[in-house]
């Protein structure tokens, strides 16, 4: 069968072929596999050093042939090869796997030389191909190319038996199905739901890591309404999976108009997330083991959210109003706000749109306009400053000095031209007189 042409044109790193070539010369044949191959046949861009080859020679003869080796899993058959200028190679020998126990891993694995029989135990067809670089020939023997011609996901083998082996795999298929476009096989999704209770033996965080490549995903709405129809939101976010079903399609497609070359993380997460209870945002982040302060970030942006009150879309909220709200988020979050509002704009039914997109547009006006004017949206933008104030009163350090502070920047967030000298001296001292003895 003739190469196809993305492999006829593609190019691997001196890296990899000098470690493909030095194994072939002592009789071992080695293969690019997995997700490289995939990529090449899709002419999808990977780093240049993001290649996983498969060798029939075992642990021992790879480190045998090459100086610097690093034993990364070597019960599992993998080594890391390093390189110069830091480059790092990983080597897998073809294995046979026995019975998973744990729900992620087999209790034991075999070393052996069959290819074939080292691609059966992969997880779906378009990643149980493997190439050879230096001979020019592609082995795919469960119909990879066929199905990404076809952009279906399908389990290799029983997908039954595939995803009770290892928990992991029902959120890879979804994860996949977003980051490629492609739909699930019918047999392949509807194995998901039976394989749930082996999804709950998954690492909280390896959960947390999936989510996140399935929110910077390129068909993010696809995968998300995926993992509210197979069951998997009910493992990862009991509160959105209680949520109706065009509720959830509503965040999806929220979610993915969020763009960027990547896409932001954080806006991604609070768009597909902030329809749960604000209190409980942050919990459940960090109970899937996010890092704290992106847990915090996606909580905050989810919060502040639905804070501003529109009125009729010829005056969405006055300037005094804009001016309080960017001062309660801090100025560093009303982009990314803005970016949530216009998104939640681009998700509603087409007969809603044109409004809520007039009033979403002034918002955004009124908000760079605000931060354009210079008005002080912070006690620090305050032409009195803590120092100032204790001597204008003759007060000691204490909390009275910030209460003063935020009572100043109260006034001055409705009338700006209040922030002068004379005029916060004024009203410090007004304020300072009506404070109860």
């Amino acid at each position: 069968m003739p190469l196809p042409a993305p492999l006829r044109r593609a190019a691997f790193p001196d890296a990899v072929l000098g470690v493909l070539t030095r194994l072939a010369a002592k009789g071992h044949r080695s293969y690019v596999v997995g997700g490289a191959v995939r990529d090449l046949l899709l002419s999808r861009p990977r780093s240049p050093l993001d290649f996983d080859l498969a060798t029939p020679a075992t642990p021992q003869q790879v480190m045998a042939l090459f100086p610097r080796v690093i034993p990364t899993g070597i019960d599992h058959g993998t080594v890391t090869i390093l390189l110069q200028d830091e480059l790092k190679v990983e080597v897998t020998t073809f294995r046979g796997e026995g019975a998973y126990t744990d729900g992620r891993r087999p209790g034991s694995v075999t070393f052996h030389t069959d290819l074939e029989a080292d691609l059966a135990r992969r997880d779906f067809t378009v990643n149980a191909m493997a190439f050879d670089p230096l001979a020019r020939e592609l082995v795919d023997p469960f119909g990879g190319q066929r199905d990404l011609r076809g952009e279906l996901l399908r389990a290799v083998g029983d997908a039954r038996l595939r995803f009770a082996e290892d928990g992991l795999r029902p959120l890879r298929a979804v994860r996949f199905a977003g980051q490629l476009g492609f739909q699930l096989h019918p047999a392949t999704r509807d194995a998901i739901r039976g394989a749930l209770p082996v999804v709950r033996q998954v690492s909280r965080e390896r959960m947390a890591e999936e989510l996140g490549r399935l929110a910077v995903s390129r068909d993010v709405a696809r995968a998300f309404g995926l993992l509210g129809s197979t069951g998997l939101l009910e493992v990862l976010a009991p509160p959105l999976a209680a949520l109706p079903p065009a509720r959830l399609r509503h965040l999806g497609v929220m979610a993915a108009s969020i763009d960027g070359e990547p896409p932001d993380l954080p806006l991604r997460l609070a768009a597909l997330f902030h329809a749960a209870p604000v209190a409980g945002i942050e919990a459940l982040l960090s109970s899937l083991r996010f890092p704290r302060r992106l847990s915090a970030e996606v909580a905050a942006l989810a919060a502040r959210h639905s804070c501003l009150r529109e009125g009729e879309p010829e005056d969405p909220v006055s300037p005094p109003v804009v001016r309080r709200w960017l001062a309660g988020v801090g100025p560093g979050r009303a982009q990314p706000l803005l970016s949530l509002r216009e998104a939640e704009v681009a998700a509603l039914p087409a007969a809603r749109r044109p409004k809520a997109a007039l009033a979403a547009r002034r918002l955004r006006e009124r908000c760079e306009a605000a931060l354009a004017s210079g008005a002080p949206l912070d006690t620090g933008a305050l032409k009195l400053d803590g120092r100032g104030l204790m001597a204008l009163l003759a007060c000691p350090p204490g909390p009275q000095v910030g209460e003063g502070l935020r009572h100043l920047l109260d006034l001055v967030l409705d009338q700006p031209e209040l922030n002068t000298p004379e005029e916060l001296a004024a009203a410090a001292r007004a304020w300072w007189a009506a404070r109860p003895a």
